[in-house]
């Protein structure tokens, strides 16, 4: 991991000289200082790197926190100026190096559990000790990056089912009325189209409504998405081109595996019912 930047060693040590100075110029316990910290406005000024930028003495912090929370004399918990220094700095440090808000460094690393993490790093450079402690809890910043993508890729393939709403198209039939799969036992045709593929990487499924024999092939009109919230993909439902359903009828059609799955239907407007 890269050294810290001029601008971020200046907000770790401004930081860090706030959480010192807590340890006298506070009534009330370190890790309630702590909390108040992580959750006031002037974490969210370290956050968004503008705290360099203001005026504010430390004398005028503490009465701003006040202000925000209260006065308070509660707990007897004091860490030592020392040890308030590193963890306001390797808080900042964790905050800069994994683009983290106070909050969320705070959720990972609490106040009463942070001290143990000063006895173990103190001694350690202090991008180290911030590396090491995310290794500790087998924290991956890119796993926050792969699930963002993940679900950018299924908004955009749903999006992308929506302009078949209304659409032409030929449904390939390889589970036909009757057709048992583990149990389940098809009461309408279901398939594949071929205009498009799911993400599992196979041609997208779909259930076609209105006809009450097995066919191979049945050619219709998109009337509706079952979108699935649990599910890698969603459902199409395919209907002859003279015919509708509503909302109630295609939940009913499709509850013998829909059952299974927290889905929403969206018609043709694009509406959720």
């Amino acid at each position: 991991m890269t050294p810290l930047s001029y601008i971020e060693l200046k907000l770790c040590q401004a930081q860090a000289k706030i959480f010192e100075a807590s340890v006298t110029k506070t009534n009330y316990s370190s890790p309630i200082f702590i909390r108040r910290f992580v959750y006031s406005s002037i974490a969210e000024s370290f956050d968004d790197k503008v705290y360099l930028y203001r005026s504010d003495t430390i004398e005028e912090v503490f009465h701003i926190l006040d202000e925000e929370f209260g006065e308070s004399r509660y707990g007897e918990i004091k860490y030592s100026p020392d040890q308030m220094f590193w963890i306001g700095y390797v808080y900042r440090c964790l905050c800069l190096k994994y683009n983290l808000s106070s909050k969320s460094v705070y959720k990972l690393f609490n106040a009463r559990e942070i001290i143990k993490y000063y006895n173990i790093y103190h001694t350690f450079d202090i991008v180290d000790a911030a590396e090491r402690m995310m290794k500790s809890i087998d924290y991956d910043n890119s796993s926050i990056q792969e699930k963002a993508y993940k679900v950018a890729k299924r908004l955009f393939y749903t999006e992308k089912l929506k302009t078949l709403i209304g659409e032409k198209v030929k449904v390939f039939v390889d589970r036909p009325i009757g057709y048992d799969h583990d149990g389940i036992v098809y009461p309408l045709n279901y398939g594949y189209i071929r205009e498009i593929k799911a993400l599992d990487g196979e041609y997208q499924d779909a259930y076609v409504l209105g006809i009450d024999k097995p066919v191979k092939t049945f050619e219709g009109r998109v009337l509706a998405i079952i979108n699935r919230k649990d599910d890698i993909e969603d459902k199409l439902v395919v209907c002859g081109q003279g015919e509708n359903y509503s909302k109630e009828e295609i939940k009913k059609a499709v509850n013998f595996q829909e059952k299974y799955f927290k889905s929403k239907i969206l018609l043709a407007d694009h509406r959720v019912e």
